[in-house]
């Protein structure tokens, strides 16, 4: 605002605020549509309207302009100052110049926007200060005929503007439907951060991968915060290297879900730039590898168990071969001797006799160690019928409990009848006798109870853990099982995989052949072995044979 210079006569600051004065008075009475503005002006006037093309040089014509210009905008303009400078010429003529911007009642994005420039000449007559000239310069080549202000223009300009944006909206609409579908629809977690890496939005499947309700309980996190605690420091360096450029591609990391469980996960990112590339938020794709995970698990026991496979086949040809050639010889070296023997004890008297009769013994327990090799790999001689399973196992109890300690007792629990198998009977009673005999020889010297139990098993629930033969692969609907339980030690984790090898023993007496014998006896008749066991829990043998109809 001017102030008059301190060296200004009185009567020119008097002149001065005056002016000032008489200003202010006509932008309040202008921009509140007041017809007593009309009084201001001189009789002798001179003006031109912003939008005007014409120099007005009657007071009445300009009254009527002022008039026009209040009925066109009936509602107060709101005047925003900009500058102003009062300019005393002389005793009795002034200027006034004003810079502001003019505020329509209406929406306007184009007239609010422009500097209007004003330029009042004041002229005292008869001792009053009255405005001899008004002139207004705005952009108004909006304006059209009968018009002070551009409102038709401007209307039509807004009107065009609100369709803009509506059409704008609806496609924004319609996108961000697309975009919602597509986060919907993701089996993956889709999570929108902002530069820092604080969570602004995510896609419904975050919700189920880590456990929450569909609250607010991602909102101020970061991504961070649902990776476990010891990997994050290696995330914040991912994501360091992958904005500097070296590094691309997937990362996993051990996920944290809601209740402290974790999951693994696979996380891909990419950050969100402007215009000027530099990283404004991020884009991060979150897969739950659980699945993954667990195929790679079975794929891996599928391709360890296909080379033990092909290593016990190729051991159990081998081992086959060496037993029958072993068996071959030995039958030849005991009819030797049987004949060499009998020979002996009509010539030469009992002392070459009891050599003899010991290397027989020695070729016979050779021999039995080989038929119970042949037994292991399922090649012994057997006939196979149908037989009640209880029935079969209760014929063959008689010799097991005449051997065992008095301090053991054996528990039964059979079904009358019993299901009905297809097997060797004297292969089933020795697969009882071997299982009851190690069962009571586990629990030591102190008193125990041997339970020995027959029921029956749907195929689809018959165990795959600790199951021997490991080609065994489930042929019928119904299994007989044959359960013999012991109160025992147990067998130590480590071992249970070979308690049926052959020669594997932990005790002090014994070959080790009474399991391997037992597998093999269950192999020849299409059937099963599992062990469950626990280290001072006692061990538990299951024999799975197919069920055959009555």
């Amino acid at each position: 605002m001017f102030t008059p210079s301190p060296a200004a006569r009185p009567d020119q600051r008097a002149d001065h605020a005056e002016i000032q004065r008489l200003f202010e008075e006509y932008i309040t009475l202008y921009a509140g549509r007041d017809d007593r503005l009309t009084t201001c002006f001189s009789e002798d006037f001179s003006g031109f309207t912003g939008g005007g093309d014409f120099l007005v040089d009657d007071r009445a014509e300009w009254v009527a302009i002022t008039r026009q210009d209040f009925a066109q905008v009936k509602e107060p303009l709101r005047i925003e100052h900009k500058d102003l400078r009062i300019q005393p010429l002389s005793a009795t003529i002034a200027v006034v110049t004003a810079f502001f911007a003019i505020h329509l009642p209406i929406k306007d994005h184009v007239l609010s926007r422009e500097t209007a420039r004003l330029v009042l000449v004041f002229h005292r007559e008869a001792g009053n200060w009255k405005i001899a000239h008004s002139s207004i310069s705005i952009p108004y080549h909006l304006v059209r005929a009968g018009e002070v202000y551009p409102m038709q223009a401007l209307t039509e300009r807004n009107q065009e503007l609100e369709n803009l944006v509506a059409e704008r909206t609806v496609q924004l609409q319609t996108s961000e439907g697309r975009y919602r579908s597509i986060l919907a629809a993701s089996p993956d977690d889709i999570t929108i951060t902002d530069k820092d890496g604080r969570i602004l939005m995510v896609s419904p499947s975050a919700y189920t991968l880590f456990g929450y309700e569909r609250t607010t309980a991602f909102d101020q996190r970061t991504v961070l915060d649902f990776i476990v605690p010891e990997e994050r420091p290696l995330a914040r360096q991912h994501w360091v290297d992958r904005l500097e450029g070296r590094r691309k591609g997937p990362a996993e990391y051990r996920g944290l879900r809601a209740d402290g469980s974790t999951i693994a996960i696979e996380v891909n990112a990419e950050f969100i730039r402007d215009a000027a590339g530099a990283p404004t938020g991020m884009v991060i794709i979150i897969r739950d590898l659980t699945e993954r995970k667990k195929a790679d698990a079975e794929r891996e026991r599928l391709e360890a168990l296909n080379q033990q496979l092909q290593k016990a086949e190729s051991l159990g040809r081998m081992a086959g071969a060496i037993a029958h050639t072993f068996n071959n010889q030995l039958h030849t070296v005991m009819m030797s001797l049987d004949l060499a023997l009998g020979d002996l004890r009509r010539e030469d008297g009992p002392g070459p006799a009891q050599k003899i009769n010991l290397a027989l013994s020695a070729a016979r327990k050779a021999a039995e160690v080989s038929s119970q090799m042949l037994t292991y790999l399922g090649q012994s001689a057997a006939t196979r019928q149908s037989l009640d399973l209880a029935e079969t196992c209760r014929r063959g109890l008689g010799l097991v409990q005449a051997a065992m300690p008095p301090e053991v007792k054996l528990a039964t629990a059979f079904p009358c009848p019993g299901p009905l198998v297809h097997a060797d009977a004297r292969q089933l009673q020795h697969v009882v006798t071997n299982l009851v005999t190690n069962a009571w020889e586990a629990s030591g010297a102190a008193p125990c109870v041997v339970n020995l139990a027959i029921k029956t098993v749907d195929a689809a629930a018959l165990p795959t853990e600790n199951r021997v033969p490991l080609e065994f692969q489930p042929q019928g609907t119904t299994y007989a099982c044959l359960e013999v339980a012991d109160e025992g030690c147990g067998i130590p984790a480590p071992d249970i995989g070979k308690v049926f090898d052959p020669f594997f023993t932990t005790k002090f007496t014994g070959r080790g052949l009474g399991l391997a014998m037992v597998l093999g006896m269950v192999r020849a008749n299409k059937g099963a072995i599992a062990v469950e066991s626990a280290p001072q829990r006692g061990t538990v043998f299951r024999v799975y044979l197919p069920v055959v109809a009555r």
